[in-house]
C-alpha cells in the first residue's frame, strides 16, 4: 500500500477542527477518562478505541490508551507486539501492584511509523499502557480489599498531561471492567445492529446507573452509544432505529457532508459501517490515514466525525 500517513502541524490541526465543527482553540480544562465497553463481544470495541485515539490525535489532543483487555488487540493494533524475549511492563503488572501512580512506568509510545521509520503525527499524540494475555489472572483477585480501585490508583498523579484517556475493556461486566468504571468519567458503548448487542448495551447502561456508587464513582455515567459494523439490511435499520429511540441524545450521530477542495464531497453515514478498509487497518495495525485513496479519505473523515461527536457530546456534556 502507498504510505502517506497524516502529516500534522498546527495549521492542519486548526483547519481540521474547524472543518468538523470543533473550536479551533479547543483546550480541555482537565483530563477526561472514558471506558469503551459492551459485555457482548464482537461489536468493534478495540477498533473504536484505536481509530478514535487516532482521530483525537489528528485534532491535536494528547491521548493515553489503556488496554485492559487480555486479548491485547488494541495493543497490537497500535503497533506494539509483545516479545517474551524482550518483556515490557504491561497492564498485568500495573494492576497487580496497585500502587499509586505505578501506571506511569508502563507507558510506551504508539508504535505507528511512516515509511522512513519515524513516528507518525498521530502516533506522537498517542501513548499506551499495553496488555498481554496473563492480565486475565487479575480477575481472580477481585475479592481482595480495594481491588476494584487498583487502576484508579495506578493512574493517579500523572495523567493530567493527557487530554483524553481511553480504556479498552473485555466483553464482560466482571472485575477488569469494574476497575475501568471505577476510574472513568464516562462510558462509551459501541454496538453492532443486532438484537443481542442492543440488549447488551441497555444492560450495560442499567449496570452503570445502578452500580456507579458501589464502585465509589457516583459521577460515572454513559456518555454515548455508537452503532458499529453496520451492514445495510432491514434488520440492521430496525435495530439502529430502536437504539436511537431508546438512547435518545446519547446516540452519537456522525452524519455530515465533508467538503474536500478540488475533490468530490464525502458523505459520512450515521453509523460506523463494516467497510473493508476498517478491517484492513485492524489487520495491518495502522491508522486509517496510512492509505492515500478516496476510501482512506472517507474512513478518516468518518472517524474524525465520530471524534467530533465524542468531543462535543461525551466530553462536552461531562464538562
Amino acid at each position: 500500500m502507498a504510505i502517506t500517513t497524516f502529516q500534522g502541524n498546527k495549521t492542519d490541526v486548526r483547519a481540521r477542527r474547524i472543518r468538523f465543527g470543533i473550536p479551533a482553540a479547543l483546550q480541555l480544562a482537565e483530563t477526561h477518562i472514558t471506558s469503551i465497553a459492551n459485555n457482548k463481544g464482537g461489536v468493534g470495541k478495540s477498533q473504536l478505541v484505536v481509530q478514535l485515539a487516532a482521530a483525537l490525535g489528528r485534532f491535536g489532543l494528547r491521548v493515553l490508551v489503556c488496554d485492559l483487555d487480555p486479548q491485547a488487540n488494541t495493543t497490537r493494533r497500535l503497533g506494539i507486539e509483545y516479545d517474551p524475549n524482550a518483556p515490557i511492563v504491561t497492564m498485568s503488572e500495573v494492576i497487580k501492584s496497585g500502587e499509586r501512580g505505578v501506571g506511569q512506568g508502563a507507558v510506551i509510545p504508539c508504535g505507528w511509523v511512516d515509511a522512513a521509520g519515524n513516528p507518525t503525527a498521530e502516533a506522537e499524540n498517542i501513548d499506551l499502557i499495553p496488555s498481554r494475555f496473563d492480565l486475565i489472572n487479575r480477575e481472580t483477585e477481585a475479592g481482595q480489599v480495594g481491588a476494584v480501585r487498583r487502576l484508579k490508583r495506578a493512574l493517579e498523579g500523572w495523567t493530567d498531561e493527557y487530554d483524553v484517556v481511553l480504556i479498552d475493556t473485555p466483553p464482560s461486566l466482571g472485575h477488569l471492567v469494574q476497575m475501568a468504571f471505577a476510574v472513568a468519567d464516562t462510558v462509551l458503548i459501541p454496538f453492532d445492529p443486532t438484537y443481542d448487542a442492543v440488549e447488551a448495551a441497555i444492560r450495560l447502561r442499567d449496570f452503570v446507573q445502578v452500580h456507579a456508587e458501589d464502585l465509589a464513582n457516583p459521577g460515572l455515567h454513559v456518555g454515548g452509544v455508537v452503532a458499529t459494523r453496520y451492514k445495510r439490511s432491514l434488520e440492521a435499520e430496525e435495530q439502529v432505529a430502536g437504539a436511537r429511540e431508546h438512547f435518545g441524545d446519547l446516540f452519537l450521530d456522525p452524519t455530515r457532508i465533508v467538503k474536500e477542495t478540488g475533490m468530490e464531497d464525502l458523505l459520512i453515514p450515521r453509523w460506523i459501517p463494516e467497510w473493508v478498509r476498517l478491517t484492513e487497518a485492524d489487520s495491518a495495525a495502522v491508522s486509517l490515514s496510512a492509505w492515500s485513496d478516496r476510501q482512506s479519505r472517507r474512513t478518516v473523515a468518518l472517524y474524525d466525525s465520530v471524534a467530533a461527536e465524542y468531543i462535543t457530546k461525551v466530553i462536552g456534556e461531562a464538562a
